[in-house]
Formats: C-alpha cells, sequence, structure tokens
C-alpha cells in the first residue's frame, strides 16, 4: 500500500471472532437511539449509517461499557459489482468492553423543526455482551479526525494514551486492502510515554493523503490499538485477522480507537 494514495474500501464483514473472549454478561437494551444530520456535504445513507453507529454506541453506554467505544459497519457489493447492498442485520458492532447484536432496528426521517433540519434516526434493540475485566483507567484518546476529508487532504491527528505507557498499531483498510501504518520504515515501534501528546504521522517523513479513484465518496476504516506489552501483528493484515488479534489480548491491557471516515 503506497501511504500517499488511501483509498476508501468497502467491505463485507461478518465477524466471527475464533479468538477467546473473556470473562462475558449479556445486557439487553431496547430503544436505544443515534440520530445524523443530513446536509449538502451528508446524504441521506450517510446520515443513515452514522446514525446507525451512533446508535449502537449509546447501547453500549447504557449498558455499562462507557470507555474505548469503537464500532464496525460496512457494505457488500454484488457479485456483479456495480451494485452495493447494506449488510448491516449481518453487522457485529464490537467494542473494546463489549460486542453488541441488534435485534431490532428502526429507520425514520425527522424533521426538526426547532434546527430547521432532516435527521436520519435509528432506533435500535439490541444485546451487550460485556467483557467484565476491564481497566477503566487505561484508554486511547485520539483527537483531531473529521468525518469527510476532500481528495488531496493530508491526513493528521493527535492522540494520548492515558494510563500507561503503551506500543501502537495503526491499521487501515482501503480499497487496496488492509495495511499497518504504524509502525513502519520510518517509524519504529516505540514506547509511547502516558500522558504525553503525540501527532501521527509521528516523522515528516511520512505523509498520509487522501485519493480516491472514482468521483463517488468513498469509504475509509481505521483503527488504532494501544497495548501495555509489546505484542506483535504477524498475519495478513484483513479485518478478521485484526479483530482476532485485538480479542486475542485481555481487555484490561489493551484500549482502541475506530472511525470511519469518508473522501468526497
Amino acid at each position: 500500500m503506497n501511504r500517499n494514495q488511501l483509498i476508501g474500501w468497502i467491505f463485507l464483514l461478518t465477524v466471527l471472532v475464533v479468538a477467546p473472549l473473556h470473562a462475558q454478561n449479556t445486557v439487553k437494551v431496547k430503544g436505544v437511539q443515534g440520530r445524523w444530520q443530513v446536509s449538502d456535504n451528508v446524504t441521506l445513507k450517510e446520515a443513515e449509517e452514522r446514525a446507525r453507529m451512533e446508535a449502537k454506541k449509546e447501547a453500549l453506554r447504557k449498558a455499562g461499557v462507557m470507555e474505548n467505544v469503537w464500532s464496525v459497519f460496512g457494505q457488500i457489493s454484488q457479485d456483479s459489482g456495480t451494485e452495493l447492498h447494506e449488510a448491516y442485520s449481518q453487522m457485529n458492532v464490537l467494542a473494546i468492553g463489549g460486542m453488541v447484536n441488534v435485534t431490532k432496528e428502526k429507520v425514520e426521517e425527522i424533521w426538526d423543526t426547532d434546527t430547521r433540519s432532516l435527521y436520519k434516526v435509528v432506533t435500535i434493540d439490541a444485546t451487550v455482551q460485556k467483557e467484565e475485566k476491564v481497566d477503566k483507567s487505561y484508554a486511547l484518546e485520539v483527537k483531531g479526525v473529521s468525518t469527510l476529508y476532500k481528495e488531496g487532504d493530508v491526513f493528521t491527528c493527535s492522540l494520548k494514551v492515558h494510563g500507561t505507557d503503551s506500543y501502537l498499531k495503526f491499521f487501515w483498510f482501503d480499497s487496496t486492502g488492509g495495511a499497518v501504518l504504524y509502525p513502519n520504515d520510518y517509524e519504529g515501534n516505540s514506547l509511547l510515554e502516558a500522558e504525553k501528546e503525540y501527532h501521527v504521522p509521528f516523522s515528516n517523513a511520512v505523509d498520509y493523503r487522501m485519493e480516491k479513484q472514482g468521483k463517488e465518496s468513498e469509504k475509509i476504516n481505521m483503527m488504532m490499538v494501544a497495548t501495555k506489552e509489546n505484542i506483535p501483528f504477524t498475519e495478513e493484515v484483513t479485518y478478521q485477522n485484526v479483530l482476532k488479534w485485538v480479542y486475542s489480548i485481555p481487555n484490561d491491557k489493551r484500549c482502541a480507537f475506530y472511525d470511519m471516515i469518508l473522501i468526497k
């Protein structure tokens, strides 16, 4: 993968976590909502995706999984490769500390008279599997990630690990597949000091420039995982392998950040 050419990857994700999950209990939540505003820059479809993401995050919060929430969703293409079908009914949303299975979903378009804006609203019932052993002081804080980027923009962000000195892995999923953006040939696998702010990329020798192939908006899925120990990732970089690696690490020894971004 050329780090200067980051292209949205639409992927099929049916999560099968084969690594052993640690001690869990299950919580049922009902009527949890997420909403997202439709605008000139956000289509109805994109707003629905974001609203669904927010609903699933809220389900995790309602179940008591407050720290290190991240969500996973995507799309599946037909055999022809020309049309896309939503596959959210097959999706699990995972969190470092919990896993959500949606059992019921309602999608609405609501006009907010106060803001004079149209919103997509997603309401879900779900079951949340909670991992019980959690280090609540351990968290990965990431700032500066935008929802939308224009082609040619340079991706940057800042991060801070709370609680413990840590090692970082930065995974990026685009149309060419998956890649480990950090560590890399220019930036070694350094121990990050707790409570110290770092800027990504870490080196001026590295540049993450947003580019896309076609005219349509493209989706990027990114994940950063901090670990208390230096645990190598040696498999092929697929979403399945990354999740398997994440869940092989005890919950109190890892924390993560996940986001989906769009290139317009």
